[in-house]
């Protein structure tokens, strides 16, 4: 595969965050940065062709926690149909150039910049024919997944749920790459209080280092 493979992130912020309820749990604090902050800029430091960031549920506190980010900001509608309709909206503003995408969540805060080039990396040097390419962790898949753009057709044919993208990796398995990552810390979403307490013990143990 071609060297110069173009790889556009979709960062997904439009959820309702009702796990977390009262608080949104994209603009809870860790450190001096909201989750959602530190997440962007994070992103913003890798080898991504392009960001598109993806909002729904309160937007404008969304959008505001993004300003001065070279990112390019597309709200979804429809965000209450589940995070498959974030993505199919975010698909329709990619560059014609992308020959990958990466869904990326924005409630992973463990993810390095490097997480995310070990994979745009992978991308650049994939076999003819890889469909999807994502992160394992002792066989365990985790996110973010980045899939061709050749299956645009397909996501946009298929229903809207929080089912996400999975159902590509049932129908192309044998087309998926695995890029075995060093811990299974990035894998964490903040999708609960505890886990949310569990991140900010650790980032706190980092910025004490």
């Amino acid at each position: 595969m071609s060297t110069h493979v173009k790889v556009s992130c979709l960062l997904l912020c439009a959820g309702k965050s009702t796990r977390t309820y009262p608080a949104h749990k994209l603009l809870l604090k860790l450190g001096d940065q909201t989750l959602l902050r530190r997440v962007a800029e994070e992103i913003e430091c890798t080898k991504f062709y392009e960001v598109l960031a993806i909002t729904g549920h309160d937007h404008l506190m969304i959008e505001k926690e993004l300003r001065g980010l070279p990112l390019k900001i597309i709200h979804n509608e429809h965000y209450e149909r589940g995070i498959h309709s974030s993505v199919r909206e975010g698909i329709l503003h990619l560059s014609p150039e992308t020959d990958y995408f990466a869904i990326c969540h924005a409630d992973q805060p463990m993810l390095t910049y490097q997480d995310y080039n070990k994979l745009i990396d992978a991308a650049q040097s994939a076999a003819a024919g890889t469909k999807l390419i994502y992160p394992s962790f002792h066989g365990k898949r985790g996110y973010p997944a980045l899939i061709s753009m050749s299956l645009i057709m397909e996501i946009l044919d298929h229903h809207d749920s929080d089912e996400e993208c999975f159902y590509l990796f049932e129908r192309y398995r044998s087309q998926a790459l695995a890029v075995e990552i060093d811990d299974e810390l990035p894998f964490l979403k903040v999708e609960t209080p505890q886990i949310f307490d569990q991140i900010k013990f650790h980032i706190s143990n980092q910025l004490d280092k």
